[in-house]
């Protein structure tokens, strides 16, 4: 397999010498909880040539945040039958405006549908078509805060983003040009600048291999016309399983992929992978600022490991077991699933589920990376956003009907 040549090698921030022959001069900056802290919590801030290192003990068990969210979803959207405002269909994503409406990001009819604090459906935004402020095919996928009272919504097939006033005017379009060498936005700067990365492409390998790959991906800056502002460099993206056929690879999701992962952490760019627990933190020009890591156990997976999780996933489907018998182990299952950033600027990562675990836990941190202990959500859920005094996801039944639900969030327990 031969994965496309990036156009820049440079890496800021994951050479080794930013962490090593400086180290003698690190200045003990903060100190908080201790060794023997409150649920084992202990964070220690230093600096390092100019990059905030935040080190954080494993959090135990017992260390849970004593905020409270409510006992059932204060807000549900969606129906099985009705009106159709409300059937909602590949829903890409949910948010809520700063006057407490919400959008939903309802892929499957292209359109923008606008609830609000209750969940009555007020209004609806684009549709299907190509004119100014509609959706082309599989859009809009996500949606997010633009600089303002304005939002924006990502079309990936189209390679551009739509931004739209608080009250549903369409502005305008940010398209990616070919030569800018980046196919997707991840989001915006407060400045109104936008984080964008490249897209994986493949050329086929042998017809009748299989290969556990991690192909790179690029980063960059871009100006709000779309011109790059600056490269940020080639960073290691996610691990892909493929099958080699006579048609061309076939990429398929490995169970216990290492992902790349990148957003905006208020005014800095992260870009990292869950293979440590590790989250980088770059400034606008390609400096690292902050990493932030926690101590976490590493457990490699086993065969049975990987034999369960596919025989879960297809419980009427035993003849895939097949399929996966050749299929490689990685050195360890990945240290965290997925990262967040709330509306205060605080990090949620969402806990790796190793087989036998149940509870669905995040570990909170603070806007500078300090662990603050556990918090275990409620509902079977996917998160989509967190506000100061919400959380708001979305949900399949068992009729595959889709919802959207907000829930309240107290933060006063801490």
């Amino acid at each position: 397999m031969t994965i496309r040549t990036p156009r820049t090698m440079r890496i800021p921030g994951f050479l080794p010498t930013v962490l090593t022959g400086v180290l003698c001069g690190v200045l003990l900056v903060a100190c908080a909880g201790g060794p023997d802290g409150a649920g084992g919590l202990r964070s220690v801030v230093r600096d390092s040539a100019g990059v905030m290192i935040v080190e954080n003990g494993r959090p135990l068990p017992e260390s849970r945040l004593e905020w409270r969210v409510g006992s059932a979803p204060a807000v549900t959207i969606g129906t099985t039958e009705g009106d159709p405002a409300y059937e909602l269909f590949r829903v890409g994503d949910a948010m809520r405006l700063s006057d407490g409406r919400i959008v939903v990001a309802n892929t499957g009819s292209g359109e923008l549908r606008i609830f609000d604090s209750e969940g009555v459906h007020l209004e609806s935004w684009g549709g299907q078509g190509d004119g100014p402020g509609e959706f082309g095919i599989m859009a809009p996928t996500r949606v997010e805060r633009w600089p303002g009272d304005s939002l924006m919504a990502r079309e990936p097939f189209q390679r551009r983003i739509s931004i739209f006033s608080g009250r549903g005017a369409f502005g305008r379009a940010l398209r990616l040009q070919p030569q800018s060498g980046y196919e997707s936005v991840i989001g915006p700067l407060p400045d109104g600048r936008v984080l964008a990365q490249t897209l994986t492409t493949y050329s086929g390998g042998t017809p009748g291999t299989s290969e556990l790959t991690r192909p790179d991906r690029e980063y960059g800056i871009l100006e709000a016309d779309g011109s790059v502002h600056r490269d940020l460099g080639v960073f290691p993206g996610s691990e892909l399983y493929v099958v080699n056929t006579a048609n061309g690879p076939r990429p398929r999701r490995y169970p216990f992929e290492r992902r790349a992962f990148a957003f905006v952490w208020g005014d800095l760019v992260v870009m990292s992978t869950s293979d440590r627990y590790e989250i980088r933190a770059y400034r606008t020009d390609g400096s690292l600022a902050r990493i932030v890591r926690r101590d976490h156990e590493v457990r490699p997976p086993t065969r049975a490991d990987l034999r369960d999780y596919v025989a879960r996933q297809n419980p009427d489907r035993p003849e895939v077991l097949d399929a996966v018998a050749d299929m490689p182990l990685v050195e360890a299952f990945p240290a965290f699933a997925r990262v967040l950033v709330d509306r205060l600027g605080y990090l949620w990562v969402e806990e790796y589920r190793l087989p036998g675990d149940a509870d669905r836990l995040w570990t909170v941190f603070d806007p500078e990376g300090r662990a603050l202990g556990l918090f275990e959500m409620p509902g079977s859920f996917a998160v989509q956003e967190i506000g100061e005094d919400y959380i708001l996801g979305t949900r399949e039944d068992e009729l595959d009907i889709e919802y959207v639900e907000s829930w309240s969030l107290d933060r006063s327990g801490s």
